[in-house]
């Protein structure tokens, strides 16, 4: 009787939260649908085709060698790294503003 009882609330269990989850990926369709119709009414690209080409470049990048392959090279001379030729220093210049653009001080 107790191996019947077991079974029955692990069946309910297993349901609630099969439920919970479709009810979840419910609500996050509905902000997406929400989300991407106020994007468009707006005049923007929706947020989630921003995010989406970004990763897509990003992976493709990285394929490429991408961003990230000067460091690669670093952690790996032996095959072809960057050397100290590689590095251009860039001349310091300092900028003085006039007295007039400065908002008056209180």
């Amino acid at each position: 009787m107790n191996a019947l009882f077991a079974w029955f609330f692990k069946l309910v269990f297993a349901a609630a939260a099969m439920i919970f989850a479709a009810s979840l990926l419910l609500a996050l369709l509905a902000v997406l649908v929400v989300t991407s119709l106020w994007s468009l009414l707006n005049g923007r690209k929706p947020q989630v085709a921003v995010l989406w080409t970004r990763y897509r470049d990003l992976t493709r990048g990285m394929a490429q060698g991408g961003p990230w392959s000067a460091a690669r090279r670093q952690a790996n001379p032996g095959r072809g790294g960057a050397s100290d030729a590689d590095i251009v220093d860039v001349q310091v210049k300092e900028v003085h503003e006039s007295a007039q653009r400065l908002p008056p001080r209180d």
